[in-house]
């Protein structure tokens, strides 16, 4: 049987996926990688990432990407 993910071990999941989403927002808006990385913290994909509940975790990097991509387009976060 897997162990039950909660609020309090989700943050297990975390960091590998913000190195990846990290890696395609430096790449993709032509910035460093520590000011990508900071841009993604101080997100609200971020911090809805962070909440279990949300499930965000549970998608691959490119999805999360997306998102970030969209709320930085000012578009409706659909997560």
């Amino acid at each position: 049987m897997l162990p039950e993910i909660t609020q309090e071990n989700v943050h297990i999941f975390i960091p590998l996926k913000v190195a990846k989403v990290t890696e395609m927002i430096a790449k993709e808006y032509n910035i460093s990688w520590k000011k990508a990385m900071i841009d993604f913290y101080e997100s609200k994909v971020y911090s809805i990432l962070e909440r279990e509940e949300s499930k965000l975790w549970y998608e691959g990097p490119t999805y999360i990407f997306m998102a970030y991509n969209m709320e930085k387009k000012g578009e409706d976060l659909d997560i």
